[in-house]
C-alpha cells in the first residue's frame, strides 16, 4: 500500500492535470488580458467591496465576512467563538467603522453528519445603512462559474502567519463547483476533502493565489451577466490536498445550500 505522502502526490499530479481545472485557468487567463481583472493578490481600492467586513473580538481580528442585510453578516463556523464585533475599512489597523455583534448563531450541524457546514451568521447591534450589502448567487450561476473572486484580510505567507489586517483581492480559476465530479478516476469529494452539493473548490497546489488564515467566512463572488459581482462562498479551509497552509487551493462554502438557514434565523435578512 503506498504511504500518505505518494498517495498526496498522485493526488496532486491528478489536479494538474484535471481537464476542468485548465480549461477554466485558460479562460481566466484569457479574461485577465484586458487588464480589468487582477490575477495576483493585490489590496483592493479604497471604497470597494465595502461589504467585506473583518471579524473578530475585544482583543483581535480574526476572521472576514460578508455583509448580506442591512444587520446581517455572514463568516465561517470556526469563527464563531471569537466574532463579537465587525469592522468596516480597508485596513484594521487604520481607522473605520466598528459594529457590534448582538448575536451569533453558529449552523445547527456545524461539523456533525459528517459535513463541515461551516457557516456562522451574525446579527449586528445596528444597521449599517450606508453600505450595500451583497446579494447571494443563485445555484445555477454558481454552477456554471469558470472563476472567481475571493476577498479577505487574511495573511499572505504560505505558512499562513503574516500580513493579516488589509483588505486584498484574489482571482482563481475554479477546479469543482459543486464537488460532484472527478479528478481522474477520484471523485472530488476525496480529492479534495469537499461536501458534495455544498461545497465549491478554487485553486489547485502550487498556483499560489489563495484565500488564506484570517480569510475565514469571507467572501467568494462570481459575476452575473452584467458584470455584478455576486455572493457565491465564504471561505472555509485549505484542501485535502494542499501540502501548504495556504496556496494550494481552498475550499469555500455555496451559500445557495444554505439561503433557507439564513433567512430562518431571527433578525437575518437577505437583499
Amino acid at each position: 500500500m503506498p504511504d500518505k505522502s505518494t498517495m498526496q502526490d498522485t493526488v496532486s499530479y491528478q489536479l494538474h492535470l484535471d481537464p476542468r481545472f485548465l480549461k477554466n485557468q485558460e479562460e481566466l487567463r484569457r479574461k485577465s488580458l484586458g487588464g480589468t481583472r487582477i490575477l495576483n493578490g493585490t489590496p483592493v481600492k479604497r471604497g470597494e467591496y465595502l461589504e467585506c467586513v473583518a471579524v473578530g473580538s475585544e482583543g483581535q481580528w480574526a476572521c472576514t465576512g460578508t455583509l448580506i442585510g442591512p444587520k446581517t453578516v455572514l463568516t465561517a463556523g470556526h469563527c464563531s467563538e471569537c466574532a463579537t464585533r465587525i469592522f468596516i475599512g480597508e485596513n484594521v489597523r487604520k481607522p473605520g467603522r466598528i459594529v457590534g455583534v448582538a448575536k451569533q448563531v453558529r449552523h445547527p450541524d456545524y461539523r456533525k453528519r459528517g459535513h463541515e457546514n461551516d457557516l456562522t451568521v451574525l446579527i449586528l447591534e445596528e444597521a449599517v445603512d450606508d453600505v450595500t450589502p451583497r446579494r447571494l448567487a443563485l445555484s445555477a450561476l454558481i454552477d456554471r462559474a469558470i472563476d472567481g473572486r475571493a476577498v479577505g484580510f487574511g495573511t499572505i505567507d504560505a505558512k499562513g502567519v503574516f500580513g493579516y489586517g488589509i483588505k486584498r483581492q484574489v482571482d482563481v480559476p475554479i477546479a469543482s463547483s459543486a464537488c460532484r465530479g472527478k479528478s481522474g478516476r477520484t471523485p472530488d469529494a476525496k480529492c479534495y476533502g469537499c461536501d458534495p452539493g455544498l461545497e465549491l473548490v478554487a485553486g489547485r497546489p502550487q498556483l499560489e493565489r489563495d484565500s488564506c488564515c484570517g480569510d475565514s467566512g469571507g467572501p467568494f463572488y462570481i459575476p452575473d451577466a452584467s458584470g455584478e459581482w455576486l455572493l457565491a462562498g465564504a471561505t472555509s479551509r485549505a484542501t485535502r490536498s494542499a501540502t501548504h497552509t495556504c496556496g494550494d487551493g481552498g475550499i469555500y462554502v455555496r451559500v445557495d445550500a444554505y439561503r433557507d438557514w439564513i433567512v430562518s434565523i431571527p433578525g437575518a435578512e437577505l437583499v
